[in-house]
């Protein structure tokens, strides 16, 4: 992993970060406060940016690339769209990660230690903060949602196994 400080002057990464549906709706100098927090990292192909049982409370927002998602060594899903958002579950529930990510190929991201929102210092930091949560808590109902939907299948596969499955 290599690791860069964000300056707020790098026209085209803030450009980048607008993009992303949790820093569009910030006024200029919120996210240039908050991007002041961050770092830009780049990961490697098969690097892992974060491993299943660690502690920490890093919040990363992927610029560029994708990653695997593994519970258990079992792979479960793909992080891959500009502007994903993971580990906010460590900022969240401060417990142990729940999955690995690894970088499918090289990614570039913004990584803030969670403790950023407790570092904001504007008139509006109350508004900001409200809007990280807010944002997290949209990412982790969509999660349960896609869990749920998943556990449903697997349900349905698994009584149509037994029905198809002789009684001995």
């Amino acid at each position: 992993m290599k690791e860069f400080k964000f300056s707020p002057e790098n026209k085209s990464i803030l450009a980048q970060l607008r993009k992303m549906p949790i820093f569009d709706a910030m006024e200029p100098e919120q996210l240039a406060e908050v991007v002041k927090m961050g770092r830009i990292r780049r990961y490697d192909e098969g690097e892992v940016i974060i491993a299943e049982g660690e502690m920490d409370q890093m919040v990363f927002f992927l610029a560029q690339g994708s990653c695997t998602v593994q519970v258990e060594g079992l792979g479960v899903g793909v992080i891959s769209k500009v502007g994903d958002v993971f580990g906010e579950m460590g900022m969240v529930d401060a417990e142990p990660r729940s999955a690995t990510i690894t970088a499918r190929e090289q990614v570039i991201c913004l990584a803030m230690d969670g403790s950023f929102l407790d570092q904001m210092k504007t008139v509006d930091d109350l508004a900001s903060k409200g809007l990280f949560y807010r944002i997290f808590s949209e990412i982790l109902a969509a999660r349960v949602r896609d869990a749920n939907a998943r556990i449903l299948k697997l349900e349905d596969e698994l009584k149509d196994l037994s029905v198809q499955m002789p009684s001995i």
